[in-house]
C-alpha cells in the first residue's frame, strides 16, 4: 500500500509541477522523459514490483501524455497496457483513463467496473467486495473523467459517497474510519467535477476546511499534524490548487 500510494503521490507533485517547469526548466523536463524512456521495461511497462507494474505504468504514460511526448516509449507503453486485464476496481480505473485519452475503445472497463457496483452505491476493491470509500471515489473519478452518462449510476454513487463523510467533514478509507488527508483530498478531487450539476457545495466547503486544517507549521499536510508526509501533501495541493 505505500508503494502504491507514494507512486501516486509522486506523480501527482510532477503534474502540479509540471506547468510552471514546462517554462521555466525545459532541460529538466526533457532529461525526466529521456530517463523514463530508457528505464522502461522491454515488455513495455514501468517499474520494478509486478504487483504495482500497471499503477507505475499509467503514472508514467500518463505524464508523457500531459507533455505531448507520445513517442515509442508512450506507444510500447499503451501496447503494454492494452493488452492488461485488471481485476481490482484501482486498475481498472487507471488502465480505463489511460487509454481513454488514447482514444481506445474502453467499453469492456466500463461494463467491467458498472458490474461490480454494489447495490448501494458504492464500490470496493472487486467486484466481490464490500463498498469501501476509497475505491467508491476513484471509480466515480473514472466514471466522469470518460464522460461516462449514465446519471442513475453517477447520482447513486455520488449520494453513496456523501453519506460516508465523517462528521468533522473529512472521510477515512472505509465508512466510519477515522478522516485522513489522503482519503479529504482523494473525495474532493472527486467531488469536484460535479459542483456545477449537483447541490453538493456545503460537502465540499466543510471538507476542504477541516482539509485546512491539517496544515504543518513547515508547510505540508498531514493527518498526523507533527510529522508531515510527502503523499498527502502532494494529494492535498492537488486539490486546494483548484478549489
Amino acid at each position: 500500500m505505500k508503494g502504491k500510494i507514494l507512486s501516486t503521490a509522486l506523480f501527482l507533485i510532477l503534474t502540479i509541477i509540471m506547468p510552471v517547469l514546462t517554462y521555466g526548466d525545459e532541460q529538466s523536463i526533457n532529461d525526466g522523459v529521456t530517463w523514463l524512456s530508457e528505464n522502461q521495461n522491454q515488455d513495455g511497462s514501468y517499474g520494478y514490483n509486478k504487483d504495482i507494474l500497471l499503477l507505475d505504468t499509467t503514472a508514467v504514460l500518463d505524464t508523457f501524455y500531459s507533455l505531448e511526448q507520445t513517442g515509442t516509449a508512450y506507444t510500447e507503453g499503451i501496447t503494454w497496457l492494452s493488452e492488461e486485464t485488471p481485476l481490482t476496481t484501482d486498475f481498472i480505473t487507471r488502465r480505463m483513463i489511460t487509454l481513454y485519452k488514447e482514444g481506445e475503445d474502453i467499453t469492456p472497463e466500463i461494463d467491467l467496473l458498472i458490474n461490480s457496483k454494489n447495490p448501494e452505491g458504492g464500490f470496493g476493491g472487486d467486484e466481490d467486495a464490500e463498498s469501501m470509500v476509497t475505491d467508491t471515489a476513484l471509480a466515480l473519478y473514472a466514471l466522469k473523467a470518460v464522460n461516462y452518462e449514465d446519471s442513475d449510476i453517477l447520482e447513486s454513487t455520488l449520494d453513496y459517497l456523501l453519506s460516508t463523510q465523517n462528521p468533522d467533514s473529512g472521510w477515512g478509507f472505509e465508512e466510519g474510519d477515522e478522516s485522513s488527508v489522503y482519503m479529504m483530498a482523494t473525495v474532493l478531487k472527486t467531488l469536484l467535477p460535479f459542483r456545477d450539476t449537483y447541490n453538493i457545495e456545503a460537502e465540499i466547503t466543510s471538507s476542504a476546511s477541516y482539509l485546512l486544517s491539517t496544515h504543518t507549521p513547515e508547510g505540508g499536510f498531514s493527518t498526523l499534524l507533527e510529522e508531515t508526509t510527502l503523499y498527502e501533501t502532494a494529494l492535498a495541493a492537488e486539490v486546494l490548487i483548484v478549489l
